[in-house]
């Protein structure tokens, strides 16, 4: 595979906007969106000036690597933290100055100064730390405060159902069918132990994991004989230790990264035993998933299911493949043609169910003349991360693991739905600016500091006014629509196009709309 991936990850700095893939002072065209995007270097931020020189930005380009001014890595997008470099050794116990003479006493002075012990830092029930730019710890102490009385009703009601069930509550591996009845438990929550496990069951783990039994052993044994490319190796090891640098199972505070971890050189005996599983991960994924390889954000994805599955290898890796294959079809892919796609669904859901947000959205009004550049706003590129990690580093990990827990349940209807709950809470502070720059760096900043997960949730399966009648086949339907039109050369727009043979697509989806909301009324008491 040609070693010509880039990181896809967007974040907009006061006065700097990360593109991928466009040359400096230029629009990506039509063609450049699905065959000129460079998936798996580190994302790059040019001058804002550059990125609305025709205001006439398309989503990725994939062959023209920038000119770039500054540089920055995944892991610092998808955090929105800048951090320090990770090509110097840092000793956490003594600085050495070099020996210089007292201007008093005309003598050496010392040459080991010791630092003071540090202060412990904060961190939340998984071991992420709580502060960010966006959410100061005082505010993130206060939500968590009544969010953990949230927790304990939650936990008694499922310890309750379980019991119903016949099930344990003690690490479970198995839960109850899915319904109405469960559906409404899991967009609540599911408790936090038991998540990696849920997550595994109603994706249907098992089954999969019986009907290929030992796969992910022997992809590890071909990897251990060459099997693995270079590319795809070089660009794992160069993003381990940019996998959640603020998670004490991945980094803890008194482990500090050597100069052999941050450059990518290989396995070192500094590394933790989560770091090593998730390389192992990477490079079977690499090797079974050859459309794919590795592609910047499966690191995040992989990491995140390792962790609440207690770092169980087989399992993460079968979830995995459930996210790429069954979730985000083709998103992840050479030609990123998936994640196209799904941003055209995105805009189209908005433009139909959030229709004076998308007034504002929409920079780019008008139907494309024939050849013309696709016509998806500006704002569109602000999304792309947004379902390439499934929310990891958009929103706060809390909203992500509830989002999750859907995800599972649910299906990939849950990423549009939460998409379109963002752009409803956050509708005021669109409303109040007009400038396309703007709004793209709101839309990018404004779901970071969305502490709260149940008022998210909130938002997007409401009766009135919420998400929840956006439906799989509506979702599929457009999807495949998008797909008939990218491989016959046509543009992707917001559009009749990706409408569902035009105004029959808004008409099923409010039916929808109106049968989830009939089923509820049924089903009360969750």
């Amino acid at each position: 595979m040609a070693n010509s991936r880039t990181n896809s990850f967007l974040h907009a700095p006061k006065s700097s906007v990360d593109t991928l893939g466009v040359r400096p002072g230029t629009s990506p065209s039509t063609s450049e969106v699905g065959s000129s995007h460079r998936r798996s270097h580190s994302a790059s931020v040019i001058d804002r000036k550059s990125i609305l020189a025709d205001a006439n930005l398309t989503i990725f380009d994939r062959n023209n690597k920038p000119s770039l001014s500054h540089s920055r890595t995944s892991t610092q997008i998808l955090s929105g933290r800048e951090l320090p470099p990770l090509d110097l050794p840092v000793d956490p116990i003594t600085v050495e100055p070099p020996s210089v003479t007292s201007p008093i006493i005309e003598s050496p002075i010392s040459s080991s100064i010791p630092l003071p012990p540090s202060k412990p830092v904060p961190r939340d029930r998984y071991g992420f730390k709580k502060t960010s730019l966006h959410i100061a710890v005082e505010d993130y102490d206060a939500w968590e405060k009544e969010y953990n009385v949230h927790l304990e009703r939650r936990r008694a009601k499922w310890n309750v159902l379980m019991r119903q069930f016949g099930y344990t509550t003690e690490n479970p591996t198995r839960f109850p069918t899915k319904s109405e009845k469960i559906k409404r438990y899991v967009r609540k929550g599911i408790p936090p132990d038991w998540r990696g496990a849920a997550w595994f069951w109603y994706a249907g783990g098992p089954k999969k994991l019986a009907e290929d039994p030992g796969l992910y052993w022997n992809l590890l044994k071909q990897v251990n004989q060459g099997a693995l490319s270079d590319n795809d190796r070089e660009h794992i090891e160069r993003d381990l230790n940019r996998t959640f640098p603020d998670n004490d199972r991945f980094k803890p505070d008194n482990r500090p990264t050597t100069s052999e971890q941050s450059r990518g050189i290989g396995e070192t005996e500094n590394e933790t035993s989560m770091i090593k599983a998730l390389r192992r991960i990477l490079q079977a994924f690499a090797v079974h998933n050859p459309n794919i390889g590795y592609c910047q954000s499966l690191n995040f994805i992989a990491g995140l299911l390792l962790l609440f599955l207690n770092e169980d290898e087989e399992k993460a890796f079968v979830l995995l493949n459930v996210v790429t294959n069954e979730h985000l079809p083709g998103t992840h892919g050479v030609a990123l043609e998936g994640a196209n796609i799904d941003i055209a669904v995105l805009m189209t859901s908005i433009k139909e169910s959030l229709p004076t947000i998308w007034a504002k959205l929409d920079d780019k009004p008008g139907t494309p003349a024939a050849g013309a550049p696709t016509r998806l706003p500006t704002v569109s590129l602000a999304t792309t991360a947004w379902f390439m990690s499934l929310f990891v580093g958009t929103l706060p990990i809390e909203c992500v693991l509830r989002v999750w827990d859907c995800l599972f349940f649910e299906g990939s209807k849950t990423l549009f739905r939460v998409a379109l709950a963002i752009f409803k809470s956050g509708e005021h502070d669109i409303k109040a600016v007009s400038d396309p720059m703007e709004i793209f760096q709101l839309v990018q900043t404004m779901p970071r500091g969305m502490l709260d997960a149940n008022a998210l949730m909130e938002t997007c399966f409401r009766k009135r006014g919420g998400f929840g009648g956006l439906s799989q086949d509506v979702v599929e339907k457009r999807r495949e629509e998008g797909r008939v039109a990218t491989r016959a050369g046509r543009t992707l727009t917001a559009g009749p196009e990706l409408r569902g043979r035009g105004e029959d697509g808004r008409r099923s989806f409010m039916r929808a709309k109106s049968k989830t909301r009939f089923s509820r009324r049924q089903t009360k008491g969750a």
